[in-house]
């Protein structure tokens, strides 16, 4: 893990703590159903470059792609690079294995033909919509993509098709209201603090799509906005595996079905100019004092945090969570 690896002044000590915490959180691995993993309430006096800083710091920590567990000679519904200049929903079959037990997978294209593929491959739930498979890039975003991956000091992998791909099928998702905001503030990062990030990850923060606030087209992506709602109404969103979690406030976390990515590492901004949130996240949370995290050691002393070893569960079906019509659980 790249930890206080950057080079700030003393005044933004935070940006390299937030950063760190990104990092940290997003190289733990994913867990299965009943075992536990951390959430941590970060308490802050604004959460204002939260969440764009977090993800930077999730970028430089290695994809998590699930192996798609499949016997041989079955045909599943997955997300993968389809060989032209798209990440999205594809038809895959495994035809045979190594003698090293490597998977050899072959990817659906048109009528009865199968191309061989070496692009990671990402397994579906079985309820997803099969009309997700659209194009999100044209041509030329395609070729930008290309030219910034070969522009790269340190290439991060052999090709730029299975990078991207395997960026966008272990992504950041943020959750949370004002999420335009959100993307003003990664805008308004790259355009006067680029200095702060790694090179490696400016092509993922740089990058933006209508899609990415689409909660049909998770995966698709490298990172999404969703709102807090997305997940009542999508029951195949509640058991993707993001590489982290970002709530932008207490009520979105509150809001949430219990379930949603809930075997994924997360983040929750509390932002203490909105006190009645402030005093429900204390009350409503504790330290864990087994989760020995390293992002947190030396914070700023404006920051506050609690770290929560949740249980990953199973989606039942059931939408519960908080009161969508309080408004005092809010981001401003």
């Amino acid at each position: 893990m790249n930890l206080g690896a950057r080079d700030f002044t003393t005044h933004h000590s935070w940006v390299s703590t937030v950063i760190n915490i990104g990092t940290e959180l997003a190289s733990i691995p994913n867990v299965e159903i009943g075992e536990r993993k951390p959430v941590v309430f970060l308490s802050v006096p604004t959460g204002q470059f939260l969440a764009p800083l977090l993800m930077a710091g999730a970028f430089t920590a290695p994809p998590k792609i699930a192996d798609p567990k499949v016997g041989i000679g079955e045909t599943f519904r997955a997300v993968s690079f389809d060989g032209e200049s798209q990440v999205r929903d594809i038809d895959v079959s495994l035809l045979e294995r190594s003698f090293q037990q490597e998977e050899c997978v072959r990817m659906y294209r048109s009528g009865d033909y199968w191309r061989k593929t070496d692009h990671p491959v990402l397994r579906l739930p079985s309820n997803v919509p099969k009309d997700r498979g659209v194009r999100v890039l044209s041509e030329r975003d395609w070729a930008e993509i290309k030219r910034e991956f070969n522009d790269l000091r340190v290439k991060p992998g052999p090709r730029a098709e299975t990078w991207w791909a395997s960026h966008c099928l272990s992504p950041v998702v943020i959750v949370g209201e004002s999420l335009e905001y959100v993307d003003r503030q990664r805008q308004h990062l790259i355009e006067q603090r680029a200095g702060w990030f790694e090179t490696e990850v400016m092509p993922f923060i740089r990058y933006s799509k209508p899609g990415i606030s689409n909660a049909d087209r998770v995966l698709h992506h490298p990172y999404s906005y969703l709102t807090i709602d997305a997940d009542k109404t999508r029951p195949w969103l509640r058991s993707l595996a993001p590489r982290l979690v970002v709530y932008t406030s207490w009520r979105a976390y509150y809001s949430r079905v219990e379930s949603s990515f809930s075997t994924a590492p997360a983040v929750v901004l509390v932002n203490r100019r909105v006190w009645r949130s402030d005093v429900e996240a204390a009350m409503n949370t504790y330290h864990d004092e087994t989760a020995k995290l390293r992002s947190l050691v030396g914070m700023p002393r404006s920051f506050g945090a609690r770290v929560m070893m949740t249980k990953a569960i199973e989606d039942d079906g059931a939408v519960r969570g908080g009161n969508d019509d309080d408004t005092e659980f809010g981001d401003s």
